[in-house]
């Protein structure tokens, strides 16, 4: 009877645990959807390098494929700006993960990316980064810039919508990226908290059927029915 006793805990124990998983499963579902916008995983100059070389274009590399919504990667904006003025020579282009723009810099001094571009989820992510241009001593720039974008709207980091000019309308946020990385920070990211708290779930979940399993163990036997006693011998 305490083998079956055990045995039926065990199996409700087992139920309880596939519930909670499954409930676990369907709350945390929208949270992991949510996280899945692209990010920068390399970027051509780095962020923060020194570029002495003349640089004849600027381009991003993404974890995934980013959405070329107009077929002529009008749907991306990546310029490139230092002084108030814009070095970038053409418009983006979009191949795959990655989206490049021609450039011709000017003087040596700080110049800053800004871009946008359309995550594989739907989303528009953006952010800008910086790196330092050191040409040989004596070089002449090869560029003065010019005052406005060769192509559509200035980027703005920070959740922005495009303009119609810079990128067609695409449903959903907004998403704000800084500077390259090579996975997912818990800063840019949920994804490491949703898996925290679905171990942490798990393993209350494992919990609970122990506690089953321990209370039916600890049940007193049930009591013997006096009528089915065997009885006795008598003198």
């Amino acid at each position: 009877m305490r083998i079956l006793d055990d045995s039926a805990a065990l199996r409700r124990g087992i139920a309880t645990a596939g519930v909670v998983l499954v409930a676990a499963a369907l709350a945390l579902a929208p949270t992991a959807a949510a996280s899945a916008h692209d990010y920068l995983v390399e970027t051509s100059p780095a962020s923060g390098a020194t570029q002495t070389e003349p640089l004849t274009q600027v381009s991003l590399t993404f974890n995934d494929r980013v959405l070329d919504l107009t077929g002529d990667g009008k749907s991306a904006i990546l310029q490139v700006t230092s002084g108030g003025r814009y070095f970038e020579t053409g418009c983006p282009t979009i191949l795959d993960r990655s989206v490049t723009v021609p450039v011709t810099l000017g003087a040596a001094g700080t110049y800053t990316v800004d871009w946008q571009a359309v995550s594989a989820d739907g989303h528009t992510v953006s952010g800008s980064y910086g790196f330092e241009y050191k040409p040989a001593s004596g070089s002449a720039p090869a560029s003065t810039g010019s005052a406005s974008p060769t192509c559509g709207a200035k980027a703005t980091p920070g959740p922005a919508e495009a303009t119609p000019e810079a990128a067609a309308p695409t449903p959903g946020e907004s998403v704000s990226t800084s500077a390259p990385v090579s996975a997912p920070s818990s800063g840019d990211s949920g994804l490491p908290l949703v898996i925290g708290i679905g171990i942490a779930i798990v393993v209350l979940a494992l919990i609970g059927v122990l506690i089953v399993i321990l209370t039916a163990r600890r049940k007193p036997p049930a009591p013997q029915d006096p009528t089915s006693q065997a009885p006795t011998s008598q003198d």
